[in-house]
């Protein structure tokens, strides 16, 4: 896990220099694509643009972009003074050579800053401020200019001679064997944009177009693959790849269908498949890109092809489209309905995971805002901050305004840049590790797919259940009457069932609310939102364990905070899966929260749980759920 991270952040950082600046390159991408002698409207005067553009302005935008990146304004600055040493000195675009002078420039500026500070004389200030970012920056040019330029020079003709070498030999679509398992691990952007986008933007200047371009980008795979699963899966994968076609293929916003191929990773092998055979056809037919598309939409394939040559790429990204159409659904077709599923997210389980991997967990800590009322702020986390987690904070900010909820801001960043402002970050599963060390303030809600998941679901229920229970007694107050009063304990021996069987579940939740009725927790309409809940998405939470409950308006059904709990030694079926343990919970206000963390914890003991779903003896269960 620490190795991922420390290569994800490191990816993270060469995209970081680019991505900010893709604008300026799909400038000049248009420009080459309108007014060079073979574009769509060649124009002497308005095509000498172009390399300046790109000798000047785009290698200087990097080099100030990663400067700023590591040390504010004054890194970007020197950087920028800095890069232009290393464009002078060469005879290629210095894309690279601004990727390394740029942090090498604002990392010097910021050490300068640290060990000066506190020891300028007052009114020297601004002296020295500006003498230094000359100085250090004139140092860095004369540097990269006598050596640099030279050295990165050679290494950008080495490479450009090399992918020539692989296009020759038809063996580019060999890359696509490196690229697309790397995409899936959110190295997507730094691929695109940190590695390849540099290297095309090199051969636009000699060839007038590059195959690099389509490497990372190609919306035909994840198409393909999208498609197989909503004509042949089953279950929320198939209900939600429309969606996810719509977002991916016209959206370019690839990230929305990684989570689909991590759920069965031979899925990889479709993806390589129909990339590869892509990019075979673009090398025979001598067709590439003018620019980088980014996002990697069929739109912008579209825009950025070489004039007489859109059908060819339209052509070769149906290609990979249907590539990989015919072979996931192959797999598909063969699995087992039990994986014909996204991957869950459950309560327990998370827990589970995060102990494994030596992570903090997500459950609720003295930094974590007890009520759902004081959070203010929820940030959705992608790896570069601008598609996925856009996408996914859009879609939340209009289920809060659908709920009336006007006073919480939702926004996005980068993963590793959230603001210190944060109560909730959301991301995905792969990202927690780096959000819980970008955030260590905020809550972390893991999710596996930004357009339907349980974890979101329960994420909007919170608030809902929050704006519901300012008109209700506070949950703080309900606690300490019953505890004072004696008469209601979070679970009462009679509320314990074992030994039981039921049909279905169903009957099994029938059962758990009906305790809960008896022993006093609820009125019996509470049963029924039990039930309609269970149709929204179920409560099953793996590990043998279902957690019935009810909707968020049946809050006023609930009459005490407490659980039920039946036991099924045999199991009953939700879904695919089979529960053990079926633990009816009913909260006042947010206290369900309470609830969920308490059983959560109690049963983190995988000898406990085990005997739990055995055990003869109520008594056993009410001393582990039950006890304070």
């Amino acid at each position: 896990m620490e190795l991922r991270d420390k290569i994800q952040n490191f990816g993270r950082s060469l995209s970081a220099m680019v991505m900010p600046n893709i604008g300026a390159f799909i400038a000049w991408g248009l420009l080459t694509a309108l007014f060079i002698p073979t574009g769509w409207c060649p124009n002497e005067r308005l095509g000498a643009l172009v390399a300046p553009l790109l000798t000047y302005l785009l290698p200087l935008l990097i080099g100030y972009t990663a400067g700023h990146n590591v040390a504010g304004v004054r890194g970007g600055v020197t950087a920028a003074v800095a890069t232009a040493g290393v464009i002078v000195g060469s005879d290629v675009p210095m894309f690279i050579g601004a990727m390394i002078m740029g942090p090498l420039a604002g990392w010097i500026i910021k050490r300068f800053d640290r060990a000066v500070e506190g020891r300028i004389r007052a009114g020297f200030e601004m002296l020295v401020n500006n003498f230094s970012i000359g100085i250090i920056g004139m140092l860095l040019a004369i540097v990269g200019f006598l050596t640099i330029g030279k050295a990165v020079s050679a290494l950008t003709t080495l490479f450009g001679e090399g992918i020539v070498a692989l296009k020759d030999a038809n063996l580019l679509p060999c890359v696509s064997i490196l690229i697309e398992p790397a995409k899936v691990m959110f190295l997507n952007n730094a691929i695109n944009h940190g590695i390849l986008t540099p290297l095309g933007t090199v051969q636009v200047k000699e060839f007038g177009e590059s195959i690099i371009f389509f490497l990372e980008s190609n919306p035909g795979p994840g198409f393909g693959m999208l498609m197989a699963y909503w004509v042949f899966g089953r279950g929320t994968a198939r209900s939600s790849a429309p969606g996810a076609i719509l977002i991916q293929f016209i959206g370019g916003i690839h990230e929305i269908y990684y989570p689909y191929v991590l759920s069965r990773p031979l899925l990889i092998v479709p993806m390589i498949l129909g990339a590869s055979s892509s990019i075979l056809f673009l090398t025979l037919v001598h067709a590439g890109l003018v620019g980088p598309i980014s996002p990697g939409s069929i739109i912008s394939v579209i825009l950025m092809a070489p004039k007489g040559k859109t059908l060819l790429l339209v052509a070769a990204v149906l290609i990979a489209a249907t590539v990989t159409f015919l072979t996931s659904a192959l797999i598909i077709r063969r699995s087992s309905k039990s994986d014909d599923k996204l991957p869950d997210n459950p309560f327990l389980p998370k827990y589970k995971r995060d102990a494994a991997q030596n992570l903090p967990t997500s459950a609720p800590s003295a930094v974590t805002p007890r009520s759902i009322a004081d959070v203010r702020h929820v940030v959705f986390a992608c790896d570069a901050g601008m598609g996925s987690s856009a996408l996914g904070a859009t879609r939340f900010r209009q289920r809060l305004q659908s709920l009336g909820i006007e006073d919480v801001e939702v926004g996005y960043a980068s993963v590793s840049s959230v603001p210190p402002t944060a109560d909730i970050v959301v991301c995905q599963q792969q990202l927690a590790g780096r959000a819980r060390g970008s955030a260590p303030q905020a809550r972390v809600v893991e999710l596996v797919n930004f357009l339907e998941d349980p974890a979101l679901d329960a994420l909007y229920e919170e608030f809902a259940s929050g704006k519901r229970a300012t008109t209700q007694p506070s949950a703080e107050a309900m606690i300490a009457v019953q505890r004072a009063s004696g008469d209601f304990p979070i679970l009462r021996m009679e509320s314990i069932r074992v030994g039981e069987q039921a049909a279905d579940k169903w009957e099994a939740i029938r059962m758990a609310g009906d305790l809960l009725v008896k022993g006093g927790y609820v009125n019996m309409e509470y049963v029924d939102a039990m039930a309609e809940r269970e149709t929204i998405t179920t409560t099953y939470l793996g590990m043998g364990i279902a957690i019935p409950h009810g909707t968020a308006k049946a809050k006023s059904e609930v009459l005490h905070t407490g659980i039920s709990v039946v036991q099924f030694p045999d199991g009953v079926a939700f879904g695919e899966e089979r529960a053990q343990l079926v633990i009816g919970i009913a909260g006042i206000g947010d206290e369900h929260l309470e609830l969920l963390a308490r059983v959560s914890e109690a049963l983190e003991d995988e000898r406990v749980l085990n005997r739990l779903k055995t055990t003869t003896d109520p008594g056993y269960i009410l001393q582990i759920l039950g006890g304070e």
